[in-house]
């Protein structure tokens, strides 16, 4: 029997239950792809929402550290690397034991806040830890500050490269420090940051200094000091950052440390041009 054809009302209202059908697919699999790719309280670890509210305490620890290291330097620098030896082994041992005891590493990336998201992704290729163990703190602490001796004819702005450098455990190889010296970016952070030192500006020198470990930390240094000297100097840069936990806290902590270093040179710059 053949069919009987659709009249006109009959297959426009076929025809808009067809669409409402497919419409109602097609939302559902968005709905389902939405909801998947929200982050909610339920999908993040309560371990690593803890973590990442203890990491925010103790950043705040470490800020204060660098604000009381750089008011001290004006008229107190000796108390003031005091301050720093003293204050730095709590700070690192309490966030090294978050790391260690209490957070997986598979949550430890979502502790890392945004600003610094990309110098952890920039270390990713060398299969790096992102956290130092135990140990590696403890080691770190027993370090004494570094002590600079210039070179003839060395200015301000060479000790502070060198003094950088030798944090970095980067050899001044005269290839490699050339190099950076003439980077435009570094060479210019180098120069505002060492006349904030002079000038005994410590406030602004530590905002002159974070300018100058951006600038050591750009894929365009890395790569110069990987051509230089190969991997394991990269590595050995990034570790002496992850030690300090600027993954993690920022550069408060690192920045504090490199004032108090500066402090303990106060003499050998105080002579350079």
């Amino acid at each position: 029997m053949p069919e009987t054809p659709l009249r006109g009302n009959e297959f426009g209202r076929s025809r808009r239950q067809l669409l409402a059908l497919s419409g109602g697919l097609l939302a559902a699999v968005l709905a389902r792809r939405a909801a998947a790719q929200t982050f909610t309280a339920d999908s993040i670890s309560q371990a690593a929402q803890e973590a990442r509210r203890e990491v925010g305490r103790l950043s705040l620890r470490a800020d204060r550290l660098l604000r009381d290291v750089a008011a001290d330097g004006a008229e107190h620098d000796a108390r003031a690397v005091r301050r720093f030896r003293s204050e730095q082994a709590p700070l690192a041992r309490e966030l090294a034991a978050i790391f260690n005891t209490r957070v997986s590493e598979d949550d430890w990336l979502l502790v890392v806040p945004v600003r610094q998201l990309d110098l952890v992704l920039a270390m990713r290729p060398l299969v790096i830890r992102i956290a130092p163990t135990a140990a590696e703190v403890e080691a770190m602490l027993q370090q004494r500050l570094v002590q600079i001796e210039p070179l003839v004819g060395d200015t301000a702005d060479d000790v502070l490269l060198t003094m950088v450098m030798e944090i970095l455990h980067l050899k001044r190889r005269v290839g490699i420090f050339e190099e950076l010296r003439n980077d435009v970016v570094l060479a210019a952070a180098l120069r505002d940051a060492s006349a904030a030192v002079k000038a005994r500006h410590y406030g602004l020198a530590a905002l002159e200094l974070e300018r100058v470990m951006q600038a050591m930390v750009s894929p365009k240094i890395v790569t110069a000091v990987g051509d230089d000297s190969g991997e394991n100097a990269q590595r050995a840069l990034y570790k002496v950052l992850i030690v300090r936990f600027v993954p993690f806290v920022g550069w408060s902590y690192f920045i504090a440390m490199l004032l108090a270093t500066i402090y303990y040179n106060r003499e050998t710059i105080a002579l350079l041009r």
